[in-house]
């Protein structure tokens, strides 16, 4: 169901790609962080081709998460400063601009990465200088609060996942109960709490273009599956118990297509793109590829697109890694 396109492998320019997980926008353009082999780390992109390095990483101490990307070529990640120091940037036009720094009213950036909008709107998590927790949205101009510890949340997990002027975010309530949420212009609403349907909630829900959520959760009447709650707070159960004997994630394309990262019965973890684990398969730990056999892999929300491209960062038993594209085919 899918073909491989090579982004980038360690050798003679790249040295590592973990730990973070690589992006890809609805033009195919996949971007990544690697660390040089004459020393630093940067954000690259690619789309099988020539690889690029993002303009202004250089400066910094370092990068420290995944890059996001839109469709207009602009680039988000954290990074450590010079002299010490965390900030949230974006690249636009080749231009380093900062949106959030610890050397304001944050102590903390992070942790994982950051999502973008097309519309250049970045989310992120950090911790300020009042020992609160929270997710945040904003540009250069303007950044806002979305949610924090201050209100009902105890804290934050996984990725805030932005689209349009929605950001959804997982987070545990003060009095025990787990949730998705979304918030939008100071409101929040629940996607998805424990209690009542849902025993536990995974860490990295997912949205799509049309702001339906995936997400993976056990129940508690026992068993486990892979959900979606579309804007009109309708819940669809993708799957539960079948093949798979438990779910870690879902990732949910721009089209609705969703991606499953979970473990098959007597088999091992990997990223499936439908309910039948050998030919809804993308690519599994212990899996042959490229001569070797898969021992590490990593994608999270950011890594699919609208037409169900899976950004994918694969270390393999002989001690290469590579930056993957899976391309739907068909």
């Amino acid at each position: 169901m899918f073909s491989w396109t090579e982004i980038a492998k360690t050798g003679d320019r790249f040295t590592d790609f973990a730990p973070y997980a690589a992006s890809v926008n609805d033009a195919g353009t996949v971007a990544f962080q690697a660390a040089l082999r004459g020393g630093g780390t940067g954000v690259f992109t690619g789309n099988g081709g020539a690889v690029a390095e993002v303009p202004g990483p250089d400066r910094l101490a370092g990068v420290t998460s995944h890059p996001d990307l839109n469709g207009f070529g602009a680039t988000s990640f954290y990074a450590d400063l010079p002299g010490g120091g965390q900030s949230v940037f974006l690249v636009v036009d080749g231009r380093l601009q900062t949106i959030a720094d610890t050397r304001g009213p944050f102590a903390s950036i992070g942790p994982l990465g950051p999502t973008m909008s097309e519309a250049g709107t970045v989310a992120f998590r950090a911790d300020n200088t009042a020992g609160v927790s929270g997710i945040f949205a904003g540009d250069v101009a303007a950044l806002a609060t979305v949610a924090d510890t201050d209100g009902p949340w105890s804290c934050f997990h996984g990725l805030p996942v932005i689209n349009g002027d929605d950001v959804v975010f997982r987070a545990d309530r003060k009095d025990g109960v787990q949730g998705i949420y979304a918030g939008r212009g100071g409101a929040i609403r629940t996607i998805a709490e424990t209690g009542g349907l849902f025993e536990t909630l995974a860490l990295f829900p997912s949205v799509d273009d049309d702001g339906t959520v995936a997400f993976a959760a056990t129940l508690r009447a026992g068993g486990a599956g892979i959900f979606t709650m579309d804007e009109g707070r309708n819940t669809r159960t993708i799957e539960t118990d079948g093949a798979y004997e438990s779910y870690r994630g879902a990732l949910i394309s721009g089209a609705g297509e969703v991606v499953r990262i979970a473990t098959p019965r007597g088999g091992s973890l990997g990223l499936f793109a439908g309910p039948d684990p050998e030919a809804d398969r993308i690519l599994a730990l212990g899996d042959e590829l490229l001569g070797s056999a898969v021992e590490d892999l990593a994608s999270n929300p950011v890594s699919v697109n609208a037409a169900g491209q899976v950004a994918i960062r694969a270390k393999l038993t002989d001690g290469r890694q590579f930056v993957l594209r899976a391309d739907p085919v068909g």
